[in-house]
């Protein structure tokens, strides 16, 4: 944001948090109102609150305004806005007041009598707020356009302005400006027609407004439903048949009538990622259960044991789940439980609560009971039991058993069947090895451990994984240097594939093998875990489902799992005499861009030289390896970031903005902003960051102004404040009309005139909530960008110098001395948000 002096600082937006209701605002607006002549005591005693003391201020501020009138707290904000605006304009509203006329409606009236309209046109208790804004904008000398054919009250504000925005454009509106279309029909015949697709008025009567829609879509997709409309398919299988055509998919080999638009959907998506669909696509599934299916199928699990119509979603999900993980599914497979009895054993069988049975194969060295009734073995038996754990050592994990053999004085020797009959009342079962036991029974040595007995272990399966054949973390980034600063010199700033070549071959995850401890229970192997198919644009799976090759020449990269193949058009250089440079992809500059010349990309544009006074503008990224100079002129905008050598004098508009030094620029960062080295500087120009800035070096010891603005700015705020007061009006709105429809509610069914207004109320009742639903949404997000930019801060790691400003999250600081540091100073607000102090 650009400052020209301080005292426009001290004029910033008061709002500097997220609810323009809280202390911190109120005491501003209390001290603004006490700065223009007012009581701060008396108004801090009314109470009011943060939007009715903002009228009250406008109204200190204006010589036209007696704020008494409205000095009043039971009147919203909206009611003193207007009584503040009549005042401020000069037009009296009182014969509209004494007409019964709600605050919206007063509104309407007297802003059109300030457009010089003749408001007596709808200045009549029949016509809501928003038809009277309607019915307004058409009069204005700006919108002009014939009211006669949509100033019928019986219209809704919402087909009204269909049909003015169909006048404004030139449309024939008789098509679709009569009282049984909807608004949303009348939006898909106007939209239509503005594109070039004109319904006829058999289509307008025949379709609904969806389908319409679609067609539409369709119209400018070039692609052909008619033959599906026809068959009656509704608007939600058309979209998905739409898409599907749009990419050349065969959707009419496995989707029926039949089937509802998300279970089409979920065949599209198999269709796009190259699965076979065919194993799923049936009538008998529902789409949640095809869902369950082509999730499996992306996952390159064998799907085959759920693919059965009986089972629920649920139930699909927790068998997938278990194959996924390499579980033995048969132990919850079966019909007789319920998605949730599934859930926890699979979640039992994963943490190892329950064990597998004791196997009945492959168990060598089983032995019996073969004492015989030898009288000294069975002694030695005996003694060897009532002592076992003196004897008789396993292993914690269960594969592993040593036997030390009691030392004899009797003369007898141990015999092999005795020491097995004693492994058999050990219930030692597997892995027995007779040779060390023939072995240990020979030597008999007292004390020895001898091992005679080891478990099987499990060999795990390994996972599948994918072979690359690109460098799947190159990015299009600079290195930094030892010296801390941007190194573009070196790197490959766009790798490419052509068509036809391997980017990846699929290794697909192999079995377990299970093993079994000594007490012959089976331990099983974990099976190697699939990984799903890639996915992204530019590439194709091939028939052996495990090979993906580029479909056609460009730039490839893989971002959060994502492969993507962006058409490339190359340069080798950039010239004024060029055209203008317009291109569906990424553009890719081997040398210089001059002075003069025009680039716009879907894509990142990368440059490999410097560029000079001009203007390039991406929807992803922006790299200029040899630095940006504009004496000129020139701008450098993107979606995404932005990073150079080094920018001079240019206007820069992006996300995060990286270079060695920024000199006398204009900068508008969404994210970050951030010198690297130690010589990173940033000297002159504006520069706004809402998340940050970070430099070496700030300002010069020539004094240029350097002003670094941060958090959120006037706009951001301005758009937030204008939202909540948007809110407040919608929600006003909302509060007359659900009385006019309780009110209407209690007189019951009545005439023809009256069931009209009813359901006019309803809908309005309707559109305003919906309404207010979709304006808290856009509030989330703001909030969400102003809470970041609460958190910024000035992060400087060398110097700053004297004659800079800094203006975070509205509070104004200027660096009066040169202040060094050895390690970093932080500038941030304090806890309070009143002034900016340094950390």
């Amino acid at each position: 944001m650009a400052v020209q002096d301080l005292d426009l600082v001290n004029e910033l937006n008061v709002y500097s948090g997220l609810d323009s209701f809280n202390e911190n605002v109120l005491k501003k607006e209390l001290e603004l109102c006490g700065k223009f002549g007012g009581d701060v005591q008396k108004l801090k005693a009314l109470g009011f609150n943060a939007l009715q003391l903002v009228e009250i201020r406008k109204g200190y501020e204006d010589s036209k305004v007696d704020v008494n009138k409205y000095l009043d707290p039971k009147l919203s904000w909206t009611e003193m806005e207007e009584m503040r605006l009549e005042m401020t304009q000069g037009i009296d509203m009182s014969q509209y007041r004494q007409m019964g006329f709600d605050t919206q409606q007063l509104y309407q009236i007297r802003a059109g009598i300030s457009d010089g309209v003749d408001v007596s046109v709808y200045a009549k208790k029949i016509y809501m707020a928003d038809q009277m804004r309607e019915i307004r904008i058409g009069l204005s000398k700006t919108n002009g356009v014939p009211i006669i054919f949509y100033q019928d009250p019986a219209f809704d504000p919402l087909q009204m302005r269909e049909i003015r925005k169909g006048l404004e454009d030139g449309i024939d509106v008789s098509t679709y400006g009569v009282l049984d279309i909807p608004y949303l029909k009348m939006r898909a015949i106007r939209k239509s027609a503005e594109d070039g697709l004109f319904f006829s008025e058999s289509d307008i009567r025949a379709y609904n407004a969806a389908i319409l829609e679609q067609m539409h879509l369709a119209f400018l997709d070039e692609v052909d439903i008619s033959g599906y409309v026809k068959k009656k398919f509704d608007a939600e299988q058309l979209e998905q048949i739409r898409l599907a055509l749009k990419k050349e998919l065969p959707i009419d080999q496995y989707m029926s009538f039949d089937m509802r638009g998300e279970a089409i959907k979920e065949i599209r998506l198999g269709l796009e990622e190259g699965i076979d669909v065919a194993k799923y696509a049936d009538v008998a599934y529902g789409w949640q259960q095809m869902y369950e299916m082509r999730i499996g199928l992306e996952h390159q699990i064998d799907i085959t044991p759920y693919c059965k119509p009986l089972y629920q979603p649920k139930q699909m999900r927790e068998i997938r789940l278990g194959i996924e993980a390499g579980l033995d599914i048969s132990k919850f497979s079966t019909m007789m439980y319920t998605a949730k009895d599934m859930r926890r054993i699979r979640l039992k069988l994963l943490s190892g609560e329950i064990h597998t049975a004791i196997a009945d194969d492959g168990l060598e060295g089983t032995v019996l009971d073969r004492t015989g009734g030898v009288s000294d073995q069975s002694v030695l038996l005996t003694s060897m039991l009532e002592n076992k754990d003196e004897y008789l050592s396993v292993s914690e994990n269960k594969m592993k058993c040593w036997i030390k053999l009691p030392l004899r004085k009797d003369g007898i020797s141990y015999t092999e069947d005795a020491v097995m009959t004693f492994l058999f009342k050990m219930k030692i079962r597997s892995g027995i090895d007779r040779a060390q036991v023939k072995k240990m029974v020979a030597d008999s040595e007292p004390g020895v451990k001898y091992l005679v007995a080891s478990g099987k272990p499990v060999e795990d399966g390994a996972d599948g994984h994918y072979e690359f054949f690109f460098d799947i973390e190159h990015k299009n980034e600079f290195k930094v240097a030892e010296d801390g600063s941007i190194d573009f010199d070196g790197i490959d700033l766009i790798q490419q594939v052509h068509v036809g070549d391997k980017i990846a071959i699929y290794q697909k995850a192999t079995k377990g093998v299970d093993g079994f401890n000594i007490y012959g229970e089976v331990v099983k192997a974990k099976n190697g875990k699939e990984v799903p198919i890639l996915k992204g644009e530019g590439f194709m799976i091939m028939s052996d489902r495990v090979t993906y090759v580029a479909k056609y020449s460009g730039a490839i990269s893989m971002d959060d799992g994502l492969v993507n193949i962006q058409k490339v058009q190359v340069f080798h250089e950039v010239k004024i005499t060029d055209k203008k440079i317009n291109y569906d992809g990424v553009v890719f500059v081997r040398g210089d861009v001059n002075s003069g010349s025009e680039i716009y990309a879907t894509g990142d544009i990368v440059i490999g030289g410097h560029l000079e006074s001009s203007t390039i503008e991406s929807g992803g990224n922006i790299i200029v390896a040899g630095g940006v100079t504009c004496p000129v002129r020139g701008s450098v905008i993107a979606k995404g970031d932005i990073s150079a050598k080094f920018f001079d004098g240019a206007t820069i508009k992006g996300k995060n903005i990286y270079s060695n030094y920024f000199t006398n620029c204009s900068i508008e960062a969404k994210g970050k902003i951030k010198t690297f080295g130690r010589q990173g500087m940033i000297y002159g120009g504006s520069i706004y960051s809402l998340e940050g800035i970070e430099s070496a070096l700030i300002g010069n010891k020539t004094g240029v102004r350097t002003i670094l603005t941060l958090g959120a700015n006037t706009v951001l705020l301005t758009e937030y404040n204008e939202l909540l007061k948007q809110m407040s009006r919608e929600e006003e709105d909302l509060k007359t009309l659900s009385k006019e429809k309780d009110r209407l509610q209690e007189l019951g069914s009545g005439d023809r005139q009256l069931m009209q207004w009813k359901i006019k109320i309803n809908a309005a009742v309707g559109t305003k909530e919906q309404n207010i639903k979709n304006l808290l949404v856009k509030k989330a997000k703001l909030e969400e960008q102003i809470g970041n930019g609460a958190k910024a801060g000035v992060t400087v790691t060398e110097q700053i110098f004297a004659g800079t400003i800094l203006i975070i999250d509205g509070i104004a600081l200027k660096i009066t001395d040169d202040r060094k540091t050895y390690d970093k100073i932080v500038f941030k607000t304090d806890a309070k948000k009143e002034k900016v102090v340094a950390y």
